[in-house]
């Protein structure tokens, strides 16, 4: 009778104990997953809009809408950090610039110099409009890009409107620069010159004999550079070669052909 009980206690306890192993590991693996999801960058997506401003309340206001990312997770602070300057910077590049911190602020700022404007010319027509939206362009495990469009219009002939390329180094969050982009700029630069020729037509003339107006006559690599899995995206914006008129000028480099050049 004892040794039958003796076994009941013991098939109690590995039970018990096996049990406990169980929690133990399910535990551990529940906290392998949450510190792999601290770690993985994830990308959210915020919202302003003019309608959320106590002022537009009761009056009408000029059209705001601001779609833009939001990281979470390893480095996400330094990233969302440098991306708010980066949009504030978008609406500091209007004629009525400011020192706002923040894009509430920077929105904030632009339907108040709206409401100045009209104060200043009731009987003009034109209106602001403010819209900028973004996107996730590129996320491997050394390279995230952000995709911009933007339009502003604050009166005059025309608004403006552009497409920029956001990037960053996924290992530390720093923001990149073009020239980080590339294990040899100059290499690169002679080859994007080449296929900006083919594309454009231009033979041994000059680089701006067909309406282009780049600096001391020069090719030059734009602005707005990002890199996929697959391409080389170049785009120029209204003003940066061409005239308005002609609009977004985008250059595209088959990445096999060019990546002894990248870094990325």
């Amino acid at each position: 009778m004892k040794k039958f009980f003796s076994l009941g206690l013991l098939l109690v306890f590995l039970l018990s104990a096996c049990k406990s192993d169980s929690k133990k590991e399910e535990t551990e693996v529940s906290d392998e997953i949450n510190a792999s999801e601290e770690k993985t960058l994830q990308l959210n997506s915020a919202a302003i809009q003019s309608n959320q401003f106590e002022v537009c309340q009761e009056n009408e206001c000029p059209k705001v809408q601001l779609n833009y990312l939001v990281a979470k997770g390893e480095h996400s602070e330094k990233i969302n950090t440098q991306n708010e300057a980066y949009l504030v910077e978008i609406f500091n590049s209007t004629p009525d610039s400011s020192s706002v911190k923040t894009l509430d602020k920077a929105a904030e700022k632009f339907i108040d110099d709206y409401f100045k404007f009209k104060n200043e010319f009731p009987e003009s027509p034109a209106t602001y409009e403010a819209e900028i939206s973004q996107e996730e362009l590129v996320k491997n495990d050394s390279l995230l890009t952000y995709k911009t469009k933007f339009y502003l219009f604050t009166g005059g002939a025309h608004g403006y409107g552009a497409t920029r390329f956001l990037n960053f180094n996924l290992k530390n969050g720093e923001r990149l620069s073009n020239a980080d982009l590339f294990s040899d700029e100059e290499a690169f630069t002679e080859y994007a010159e080449k296929k900006f020729r083919e594309k454009f037509e231009i033979t041994s003339e000059s680089i701006n004999s067909k309406g282009f107006f780049f600096e001391d006559d020069t090719y030059k690599l734009p602005e707005n550079i990002a890199i996929t899995e697959n391409e080389v995206l170049l785009i120029y914006n209204p003003y940066e070669a061409a005239s308005y008129a002609q609009g977004q000028l985008e250059l595209i480099v088959s990445k096999d052909e060019v990546q002894q050049f990248l870094n990325y």
